[in-house]
């Protein structure tokens, strides 16, 4: 078994909850049946992104529980945010993402409010903060032009 491996990753995550196939089956009413289940674990059955997300939405676990190995480690290297860019954005995520960067300037005691590098942990809180996951949050300040290169 390689625990890396999505269908790997599917049976450990169900065994963590302490259920059987038929357990599965059993808590979603049969939604799920323990045939599917046993064959996405086995990789004899390919799951699709949208059956991987409503079943992780069943166990209670995150998406990214299935990619232990790839979760946003794009951060690991830090992503710097233009404060100025950020200060003319009058939306209400923008708000709140002015909030959070206050907070982590003040913490670290760096007020040039010109750029803030944020670590992996911050993007995590921040993704929490914004309600949204880690990858939308990259993505929204892909979009909002809030990254520096």
């Amino acid at each position: 078994m390689n625990k890396n491996n999505p269908a790997d990753r599917l049976r450990v995550i169900r065994k963590s909850k302490g259920w059987s196939l038929q357990d599965v089956e059993r808590h979603s009413n049969g939604k799920w049946k323990a045939v599917v289940i046993g064959s996405y674990e086995r990789a004899d059955r390919a799951i699709s992104l949208k059956k991987a997300i409503l079943l992780m939405e069943f166990y209670q676990v995150p998406i990214t529980e299935l990619f232990p190995d790839s979760s946003p480690q794009v951060v690991a290297r830090s992503l710097s945010l233009n404060l100025h860019k950020l200060s003319q954005d009058e939306g209400s995520t923008a708000q709140n993402l002015r909030k959070f960067t206050k907070s982590i300037s003040d913490r670290r005691k760096d007020w040039n409010g010109q750029l803030l590098t944020i670590r992996a942990n911050d993007l995590q809180f921040l993704a929490l903060l914004l309600g949204i996951d880690e990858s939308t949050t990259l993505d929204y300040l892909a979009e909002a032009d809030l990254l520096n290169a």
